[in-house]
């Protein structure tokens, strides 16, 4: 095993969590473990699962609220491509471009690896910002549901 890895925290079943379990889980988790957390609780479609982890969301203070919009939000914005994307049709052209100069083959094959790689990274990532922009918008509701309980 090798020496320096990190070690993995381990967090408790969700079913056992608390409010306090909840914030410290938003407030010291990875986008990796994040990820992990809304994968693997948010998208088991029973009714008692999603019930039981919206009602965890419900009970969080505004602290905990705010440390979940903050988190996903930050995911969210990690993981957006829609600002890169003109830089990489601009360095896929130019790689076409010089490859062409020497063999439309070689430019064809460097051109299609270089996408191909791009494509499967942004595949991948991509879920994980579907997965922060469901949470988020969860937790949007609920702080926007606990904003109408105080004012009324």
């Amino acid at each position: 095993m090798w020496p320096f890895r990190k070690k993995k925290k381990e967090f408790k079943k969700v079913e056992n969590w608390t409010k306090e379990d909840t914030k410290y889980f938003f407030l010291t988790a990875s986008e990796k473990e994040f990820h992990e957390f809304i994968e693997s609780n948010f998208s088991k479609r029973t009714e008692g699962n999603l019930i039981y982890l919206l009602n965890l969301l419900r009970g969080l203070d505004n602290d905990g609220l705010f440390y979940g919009i903050a988190k996903a939000t930050k995911v969210e914005s990690q993981f957006d491509h829609s600002k890169y994307f003109a830089a990489i049709v601009a360095l896929i052209g130019l790689s076409l471009k010089l490859y062409m100069e020497i063999s439309i083959w070689w430019a064809l094959f460097v051109t299609s690896l270089i996408t191909g790689v791009l494509l499967k990274m942004i595949a991948r990532e991509t879920r994980r910002r579907v997965s922060a922009v469901y949470l988020k918008s969860l937790l949007e509701q609920v702080k926007t549901e606990k904003e109408k309980e105080k004012a009324s």
